[in-house]
């Protein structure tokens, strides 16, 4: 996603209403979805991501672009449901908060409250990122809990069905690293659900 707009589509983006600058949105307009996420509401976007996931050590352009991919997900079917009526800032700050709030959570341990490069070493039950031992929890059950569900399906695609990384990031029009920070947030979650699983039996 383009993050530079020229000053006269600014200018002429800044004009619009609500309903207008969101209308072009959904018609795909790189400069106005440029414009909302990197300059009109980065301010809100910035408070929202430091106020719900910041400090659990995620990076701001990557809380951002996340957000991005999940709104624009099924040609924005979620942007689809704001109401004109209504102020754009006010729904997008619920929405954007509600966003990072999750992918903060997404990659701490629920018990150590622990980022998930420490837990290596403080669980016998996890030997790193890639090496987490799901032999005891159904893994379709567990994903299917991932949330959004585009990570659903990048999670399974990476951990199920051995995909390339390259065809999967293609298919669901990210980065490579980008798809790395997503199965690196599933397989947190996944931790999650397999320490609460192993905890309550």
């Amino acid at each position: 996603m383009a993050h530079s707009i020229g000053r006269s589509s600014s200018d002429d983006l800044a004009a619009l209403s609500d309903g207008q600058l969101v209308a072009r949105v959904l018609a795909n307009d790189e400069d106005a979805i440029a414009y909302v996420f990197y300059h009109k509401y980065a301010s809100l976007l910035k408070l929202n991501a430091q106020k719900a996931a910041a400090h659990k050590g995620l990076a701001y352009d990557d809380l951002v672009q996340d957000l991005y991919l999940y709104l624009n997900q099924n040609d924005w079917e979620k942007l689809r449901k704001y109401d004109p009526k209504y102020s754009f800032a006010s729904w997008f700050t619920v929405i954007s908060y509600r966003f990072f709030k999750d992918c903060g959570r997404s990659l701490i341990d629920s018990t150590n409250n622990l980022p998930m490069d420490d837990l290596g070493d403080k669980c016998e039950l996890v030997a790193g990122t890639d090496k987490i031992s799901l032999m005891m929890m159904d893994i379709k059950k567990a994903i299917g809990k991932l949330k959004p569900p585009r990570d659903q399906k990048i999670v399974e695609a990476l951990l199920l069905n051995e995909e390339e990384p390259a065809d999967v990031a293609k298919e669901y029009g990210v980065t490579v690293d980008n798809l790395y920070n997503i199965k690196r947030r599933g397989i947190a979650k996944l931790v999650q659900l397999h320490l609460k699983d192993y905890q309550d039996k």
